[in-house]
């Protein structure tokens, strides 16, 4: 018999409600021993009602909480399952679990609970990894693209494409048993019709997928310029805060402040950076040096000028560092009236005024995701999955190669397309993906 698990599933600290959950043949018979509702008889039990009553963790201490039974297969684990809904707070949780372990339960490992459920069938590999993505979503186009896979979508499109290369296998098993030649002929084109539809719908779902980085990790942004032009005004009037300390002091900002914020889906990391210039003191050469790096590693730079004042000497140091790197000259003070000459690339701002910020986010956007993101269709964007699709790609090139003539070999390549594609949602034999997987689960998932 499986044990019996259990963990807190729940945030650990203070909070109105937090939840200890089990999952295994025993939960039932274990949460008999602990809990006592006057609404209950555990041998007539409703799965899925919730019961309030009394959590035992000794004779004369109990805490008033609810209990939900799940009986399985219909549970998210596939097995029986007990939750209790209990009053947050970091002792308390912990005395619970501790009861539950000392009356059977077992301590659960990280994502033992959805291990469970992906080897009773209740959710594929692909939506387990969905799980993860919408836990650690921090943009709304990457919580969407996960919640469209943990809606079995990109399992769905896998499930389509191993049936036709199923149908493809057939084909040509039938030529191995009756091998005349114009017969061989008529089956590898339809082969090669059935392999190239296939390599059209994965070559979709990864061109869908080209922005990956950005929808996981968002666009960083460097905010740079010579002293006193405006970068931190910037900052705060995209964020809509002050947030970064704004002085008439010519290097105020000695370390770099990050902010991020939601465009189109997209998370944009703004990096307000510390003004360019020569300097003796040494805290603000740090400040500079770091600067400079943030250029470099920056997806894209706003290059920030005050368009009021003629060119320094240390802007046009500035825009030297900025060859051959992605920026936007953001000419700032357009209310005070310009005297800079018109840049390549440009755009007029206020940042006192608030005036072009929302051109500016756009052009921003439009600057590094050159193909529109359709979140409505399926974007794939766990990077496992998308290497497995481009390796699928491999494998289709090889057979539609004009140097393969073998149907043995046409045949190989096809199972291994087959069993590529079975690393996706799990329908494949490779333990070790499937254990490394689960591991990235935090600990009661």
């Amino acid at each position: 018999m499986e044990k019996t698990i259990a963990s807190i599933s729940t945030p650990l600290g203070r909070g109105a409600i937090a939840i200890i959950r089990m999952s295994g043949s025993a939960s039932l018979s274990i949460a008999e021993k602990l809990f006592y509702s006057t609404k209950l008889q555990f041998k007539n039990i409703i799965p899925r009602f919730l019961y309030l009553g009394d959590f035992y963790l000794d004779e004369n201490v109990k805490e008033k909480c609810l209990m939900v039974y799940f009986k399985g297969p219909n549970s998210y684990t596939g097995e029986d399952m007990v939750e209790f809904q209990v009053h947050g707070g970091t002792l308390l949780t912990q005395k619970i679990l501790e009861k539950l372990i000392e009356n059977g339960a077992s301590l659960a490992g990280p994502g033992e609970f959805s291990r469970r459920a992906f080897e009773n069938e209740k959710i594929s590999l692909d939506e387990a990894e969905s799980i993860i993505g919408e836990i650690n979503a921090e943009s709304e186009g990457e919580l969407n693209a996960s919640l469209a896979v943990a809606g079995g979508k990109l399992k769905q499109e896998v499930v389509k494409i191993q049936n036709s290369l199923t149908d493809a296998l057939a084909e040509i098993e039938a030529t191995l048993d009756y091998p005349e030649e114009d017969f061989e002929i008529e089956v590898k084109e339809k082969i090669f019709a059935n392999i190239k539809e296939v390599k059209d719908k994965i070559s979709a779902i990864v061109n869908q997928s080209k922005n990956l980085k950005y929808i996981n990790y968002g666009i960083n942004v460097g905010i740079v310029g010579s002293p006193n032009v405006g970068k931190s005004s910037l900052l705060n009037a995209i964020l809509g805060v002050e947030r970064a300390i704004v002085t008439d002091i010519e290097g105020t900002t000695r370390d770099s402040i990050t902010e991020s914020m939601d465009y189109n889906g997209i998370k944009l990391n703004f990096i307000d950076t510390a003004g360019i210039r020569n300097t003796v003191d040494k805290v603000e050469q740090i400040g500079v040096e770091k600067s400079k790096e943030y250029i470099k590693s920056s997806d894209i730079v706003l290059y920030v000028i005050d368009g009021s004042s003629p060119l320094s000497e240390e802007d046009k140091e500035v825009l030297d560092l900025l060859q051959g790197q992605n920026y936007i000259v953001v000419v700032n003070k357009s209310d005070k009236g310009r005297v800079v000459p018109v840049f390549n690339n440009e755009i007029e701002i206020s940042a006192l005024q608030k005036f072009n910020i929302d051109n500016l986010l756009k052009l921003i956007y439009n600057k590094v995701i050159t193909e529109e993101i359709d979140f409505n269709k399926l974007v794939v964007t766990n990077e496992r999955q998308v290497a497995i699709l481009k390796e699928a790609l491999e494998i289709i090139n090889q057979i539609l190669s004009n140097k393969i003539e073998s149907m043995d070999i046409i045949s190989m390549l096809i199972k291994s397309l087959w069993q590529s594609l079975g690393k996706i949602t799990g329908q494949c034999e490779n333990e070790r993906i499937i254990d490394v997987i689960f591991s990235k689960f935090c600990l009661g998932k």
